[in-house]
C-alpha cells in the first residue's frame, strides 16, 4: 500500500508540473510579490478544500469516481449532464495544453535554432500524449513515477535560473485584484476535482490516499504558480518562455516542457474519455481518449489563448457550485433535498457565479459562492422537512 500511495503523490505532483500552471501564475504579478503569493497560497487552500472532501474523499469512500459521486445529491441525469460537461472542459483543457506546449517549444527552438512550426509542435505533444494513453495501466504508473521525479528537479533548476536573472521589478498595473487572483488559483484546482476519483476510488484507504493525492497537486501546483509569479516579478517580462529562451537552460527548459505536458494531459484525456465512454456504454476508454486528443489538437490549432481566463472562470461557474451543493449536502444535512430542489440551486449558482465576481470578495467568488450555497440548501432542507408537501423526494 505504501506503494500505492506514493504512486499517487508522484502522480497528482506530476500533475501540477505544467506550462499552464506557471502560466497562470504570470497574471498575479500585477500584486507583486507579497500579495501575488499570499494569493496563490490562500486560493489553493480554497480549492485544494473542495479537492480533498467532496472530491478525492467521497469518491474513495464509495468507490466511485467524482461524477459519480454526485449521483446521491442530483440523480441519474445529473451524472449525465456532469459528465458530459467534465468531458468538455477536459477536451478544452487538452486543447489548452497542447496549446501552451507548442508555444512554449516554439519560442525556445526559434531562439536556439531558428526553427519554428505551430503544426509541427502541436503534432509531437499530441503523438506523446497518444502513446502515454495506450501504455499499460501498470506500466503507465510506473513510467509516470520515473518522468516525474526528474521533472520535479528540472522545474527546480528552471525556478534557480529565474531567481538568478534579475533583481525585482516595479509591478505593472493593478489590472488583477487580490479576489480575482484567489479565484484564478481556485478554478485551476477546480479544473481537476472530477478527475481525482479516477485514482482515489479503488483504494482500501480512503483518507489517507484522498490527503496523499492533494498534497501532491499542492505542492505541485504552489511551486508552479511561483515560478510563473517570479519570472514577471523578477525580469519583467510576462513571457515564461522567452526568459527560458534566453536562459542557459535552455534544451533542458524544452524536454521539461514536453513531457511535463505530456504527464498532464494524458490524465484530461483519459478521463474525459471515462466520461464519454460511460455516456456511451462503446468502445475502450484507451481509444476514446486518442479520439479526444485528435481533437484537442485540432482545436490547439485554431484556439486563441485571449480566452484563457474566461474559460477557468467558465469551469469555476460550472464546477464551484455543483461540489459546493455536493459538500453540503453530504456532512451537513441529516435530511437530503429532493433532486429538484438541489438542480435548482446549482442553476442560481451558475447564473449567480458571474454577478458575485463583480463584488470582488478578497476570498475569491468560490469561497462567497460555497458560503451562500450552503445556507441556501441547508435553509431549504429545515423549510420542505417542516412543510413535506412543498417537494416530493426522488
Amino acid at each position: 500500500m505504501k506503494t500505492q500511495l506514493h504512486g499517487l503523490f508522484l502522480l497528482w505532483l506530476g500533475a501540477a508540473i505544467s506550462i499552464a500552471e506557471i502560466v497562470t501564475g504570470t497574471l498575479m504579478a500585477p500584486l507583486g510579490w507579497q500579495r501575488g503569493l499570499a494569493a496563490i497560497l490562500v486560493g489553493h487552500l480554497i480549492g485544494c478544500g473542495l479537492f480533498l472532501l467532496p472530491a478525492a474523499y467521497l469518491s474513495a469512500q464509495q468507490h466511485q469516481s467524482a461524477i459519480g459521486v454526485t449521483q446521491t445529491v442530483f440523480g441519474p441525469w445529473g451524472v449525465r449532464l456532469f459528465s458530459l460537461l467534465n468531458a468538455l472542459q477536459l477536451l478544452g483543457w487538452t486543447a489548452v495544453m497542447i496549446v501552451n506546449a507548442q508555444l512554449a517549444m516554439n519560442g525556445i527552438s526559434q531562439h536556439l535554432l531558428g526553427f519554428h512550426s505551430a503544426v509541427l509542435m502541436a503534432s509531437i505533444v499530441a503523438a506523446l500524449i497518444i502513446v502515454w494513453l495506450l501504455l499499460d495501466h501498470d506500466w503507465l504508473f510506473r513510467v509516470n513515477n520515473l518522468v516525474v521525479i526528474p521533472l520535479a528537479l528540472g522545474m527546480l533548476v528552471m525556478m534557480g535560473a529565474i531567481l538568478a536573472t534579475g533583481h525585482v521589478h516595479p509591478s505593472q498595473g493593478t489590472a488583477l485584484s487580490f479576489g480575482s487572483a484567489v479565484e484564478l488559483n481556485v478554478t485551476m484546482a477546480l479544473s481537476w476535482l472530477p478527475l481525482i476519483g479516477d485514482y482515489t476510488r479503488k483504494t482500501t484507504q480512503p483518507w489517507r490516499a484522498s490527503l496523499v493525492s492533494v498534497s501532491g497537486y499542492f505542492l505541485g501546483s504552489v511551486a508552479m504558480f511561483a515560478i510563473g509569479l517570479f519570472t514577471v516579478i523578477l525580469t519583467g517580462q510576462a513571457d515564461f518562455t522567452a526568459v527560458l529562451a534566453q536562459s542557459k537552460i535552455g534544451i533542458l527548459a524544452l524536454l521539461v516542457i514536453v513531457f511535463s505536458t505530456v504527464t498532464t494531459t494524458f490524465m484530461d484525456a483519459f478521463s474525459a474519455a471515462t466520461n464519454l465512454n460511460n455516456l456511451v456504454h462503446r468502445g475502450h476508454v484507451n481509444l476514446w481518449g486518442v479520439g479526444v486528443t485528435v481533437v484537442g489538437l485540432a482545436i490547439a490549432l485554431g484556439v486563441s489563448m485571449t480566452f484563457y481566463q474566461n474559460f477557468l472562470y467558465a469551469i469555476g461557474a460550472v464546477f464551484s457550485p455543483l461540489f459546493a451543493i455536493l459538500a453540503v449536502s453530504v456532512f451537513g444535512l441529516k435530511q437530503r433535498l429532493a433532486v429538484g430542489w438541489n438542480f435548482a440551486w446549482w442553476l442560481i449558482g451558475v447564473i449567480g457565479y458571474s454577478w458575485l465576481q463583480k463584488l470582488d470578495f478578497f476570498g475569491g467568488t468560490t469561497l462567497l459562492l460555497l458560503l451562500g450555497l450552503s445556507l441556501g440548501v441547508y435553509l431549504t432542507s429545515r423549510v420542505t422537512r417542516r412543510y413535506p408537501l412543498m417537494t416530493k423526494q426522488d
